[in-house]
Formats: structure tokens, sequence, C-alpha cells
């Protein structure tokens, strides 16, 4: 079984990636509802179907700069007197 991408322009399917698969065999379509719109008869390459998932994730948002966030995690850092012992002899 094998699943590629593509796009349905309204008259045809037309696949974004290259289909390694011998020539007549049979297949199943399904189509799935996504933002890009089948109005617009323009082909999508793949990165703009990474674009839509990436808009849909949102973003980190802070106001403090890259230096700031580095030294209020080397801030909070703190050290643990518990300790790891490998050996039952080690814990005395």
């Amino acid at each position: 079984m094998l699943s590629i991408q593509g796009i349905y322009t309204g008259k045809e399917i037309k696949p974004l990636e290259d289909i390694h698969v011998r020539p007549n065999v049979r297949v199943i379509i399904t189509f799935l509802e996504d933002d890009l719109s089948a109005d617009t008869q323009q082909e999508h390459v793949p990165e703009d179907l990474t674009q839509v998932f990436l808009g849909k994730c949102g973003g980190w948002e802070d106001t403090r700069s890259p230096d700031e966030i580095i030294a209020e995690i080397y801030a909070s850092r703190t050290t643990s007197e518990r300790g790891a012992y490998l050996f039952p002899e080690d814990a005395e």
C-alpha cells in the first residue's frame, strides 16, 4: 500500500509526488478537507501544504530576548542532594 499527496483540480487528480508503482493498479482515492480552496485552479506544491500546517500550529511568542531566556533557564537550575547509587555499597 502506498499513500501520496495530490490535488484535485475539479477535473483531474494531480499527484504532488512521484509514483513508483506499476501502471494499471487499483487505487482508493480519499478526499481530505483542508484550507486550500478547490476553486483556485493553480497547482500547489508540497511547501504550500507545509505552510498551511505550520500556520495552524501557532508560534512561540515572548517579549524577552534570547539572552534573557537563557539566563532565566540557568538561574532556575538547582543542584540535587539526592544521590544516584549504582551499587549497594555506594549507599553507605
